[in-house]
């Protein structure tokens, strides 16, 4: 359309709407809709790549919501790639294989996959998310600042949800290895420091010193909140832990549905399909222009009932999300 032409189709429409409607009209144009993908530029499409450390079913959960929130917000052409098994000369020919298809979206799942997105591709005008990723500053290292859907819940809110949901809980012994987890158990106390909890350190080594620290404890005590430290926890370890708790009437604390599962009172526990989706948001938020961030993960915190009532811990007769009683 010529511009005179385009100028006299604009005044008829202003003669014919007036101007209040043309103002919400330009208002709902321009009012970017946060949480609702669809809606402005990034509604366009996109051409997106996903690569997934390995083969397995949080990661792969957490992939298949992504693809889903991606799709549901734009037409996207999404190419899912497994590196579980890539040898290092398959890795030097994604590399070139990415870098020239230039795709709008390179997305990590998990740290590997991260990792080696951050690292190989140095193509600064494509977008890169990382997903499923503890602790990334420990993966890119001190002064990055990568954008993605983290697997660490504030610890600060932990706390908080720990005083909401279990409110007779008031010295809780974190177990954690110093040299992979003291910054872990700072937060904490500085998060507990006005709430009348005290944080219980139960620092160890190795595994073997489990019962002896928790011998010295247990008197201390009043719950046991476990957190990921590789030195602390293995499937045995979290069964012996609980069981020893629980014949002392104290509750666990853990971070996933296998605690949950396992007999601990309370979990915070995450659905990987929705991480991916939230994932899936912040790709289509960065894609419309808007800066990429680090965004804490969606979760929800579980109470064990069952637990709950055989430890005789008493709890709120109603909870406010993200806390409730686990299925």
């Amino acid at each position: 359309m010529h511009a005179a032409r385009y100028r006299a189709f604009l005044d008829a429409w202003v003669r014919r709407c007036g101007a209040p409607l043309i103002m919400a009209c330009l208002l709902v144009w321009t009012i970017p809709a946060y949480g609702s993908p669809s809606a402005g530029p990034a509604a366009r499409s996109l051409k997106a790549a996903v690569l997934v450390s390995r083969n397995i079913r949080p990661y792969l959960e957490a992939m298949e919501g992504f693809k889903t929130g991606l799709s549901e917000g734009s037409g996207t052409d999404i190419q899912v790639i497994g590196m579980e098994n890539l040898r290092p000369s398959d890795k030097a020919g994604l590399v070139r294989r990415l870098c020239g298809e230039n795709p709008d979206l390179l997305v990590g799942v998990g740290p590997e996959a991260a990792l080696f997105i951050w690292k190989e591709i140095p193509d600064n005008r494509i977008i890169k998310l990382y997903l499923m990723v503890l602790n990334p500053e420990k993966v890119f290292g001190a002064g990055k600042d990568p954008c993605g859907i983290s697997l660490n819940i504030p610890v600060h809110v932990q706390v908080n949800m720990i005083q909401k949901a279990l409110p007779d809980v008031r010295r809780p012994g974190i177990f954690y290895d110093p040299r992979i987890n003291d910054d872990f158990f700072r937060k904490a106390v500085e998060g507990a420091s006005s709430t009348g909890i005290t944080i219980v350190p139960l620092n160890i080594g190795s595994k073997k010193d489990i019962p002896s620290v928790l011998e010295k404890k247990w008197n201390e005590l009043d719950a046991i909140w476990m957190i990921p430290d590789r030195t602390v926890i293995s499937e045995s370890i979290i069964h012996y832990v609980i069981k020893e708790a629980f014949i002392r009437k104290l509750p666990v604390i853990g971070f996933n549905r296998f605690f949950y599962d396992a007999g601990a009172a309370m979990a915070f526990v995450f659905d990987y399909e929705t991480l991916g989706r939230q994932c899936a948001q912040e790709a289509l938020r960065a894609a419309a222009g808007n800066p990429c961030r680090y965004m804490p993960p969606v979760f929800d915190v579980w109470i064990n009932p069952l637990v709950v009532d055989k430890l005789g811990l008493k709890i709120p007769d109603t909870y406010d999300p993200p806390i409730r009683l686990g299925p």
